[in-house]
């Protein structure tokens, strides 16, 4: 895919580290990506898919693979992902400073979710006091907190979270196509991802929806870093 010259005078000098910050974190989201995918065949996601006595089981003998089963990546790249955000916001206000600006704010809300939707450490302390109790009403008490924590997992903020990352997507694939300095053929890849990963709420087949959405991130992310690059390189 070529890339389309950049002039300098384009971007603000002041931006000029949050871009190159942004290709780094890029770069990393596709490898963690990569890891998350393949980790996820060794151990699969456990969230919905069996009894809390069971994840309070496994995180005390497996306590990293648990983890993993938990989607403790999200945990990780969400973070990461916000210095992406904040570098496309620097790059594309110059489009639609108020377009860009919604996507930010979908985009960092999502982060926000993502830890809301993911309460690994509450659920590994849980374990810890079930595995070192013998009263069977404070065993009780412990599954029945566990199985609030649990429901987090897939609740309110993790579909929340998932559809403001999809919307975001979408705005600044859109903004993408308006502008010179990104090809058609990345924002066009934007676009379609973003809209796939929108099936997360169908019955059944969400899931694959949402596993079509990340493996597509993976080229999405490493064509980010590169335009990114490129453009840290033309303001310095």
């Amino acid at each position: 895919m070529s890339i389309p010259n950049i002039e300098a005078p384009t971007f603000d000098l002041r931006y000029k580290t949050l871009y190159r910050l942004g290709g780094i974190a890029s770069i990393l989201i596709a490898v963690l990506i990569v890891l998350a995918i393949g980790a996820y065949f060794v151990w699969p996601y456990t969230g919905n898919t069996t009894t809390i006595e069971t994840i309070f089981s496994i995180l005390q003998t497996d306590r990293l693979g648990a983890l993993i089963s938990l989607d403790v990546s999200m945990l990780v790249i969400g973070p990461i992902s916000m210095l992406l955000f904040l570098a496309l916001y620097a790059a594309l206000r110059q489009v639609d400073e108020s377009v860009a600006l919604v996507a930010l704010a979908l985009n960092l809300l999502a982060v926000g979710l993502i830890i809301v939707c993911r309460p690994l450490v509450e659920l590994a302390v849980l374990s810890d006091h079930y595995a070192a109790t013998a009263d069977a009403a404070e065993k009780m008490r412990l599954l029945a907190a566990g199985e609030v924590l649990r429901a987090q997992l897939d609740g309110t903020a993790w579909a929340m979270q998932t559809a403001f990352l999809m919307i975001a997507g979408l705005l600044n694939s859109s903004l993408m196509l308006r502008t010179p300095f990104f090809s058609k053929a990345t924002a066009w890849l934007g676009i379609v991802i973003s809209a796939i990963g929108l099936g997360f709420f169908l019955p059944t087949i969400g899931p694959l929806f949402i596993f079509i959405n990340t493996i597509g991130s993976v080229p999405w992310c490493l064509l980010m870093a590169r335009y990114l690059f490129r453009i840290g390189q033309a303001i310095s």
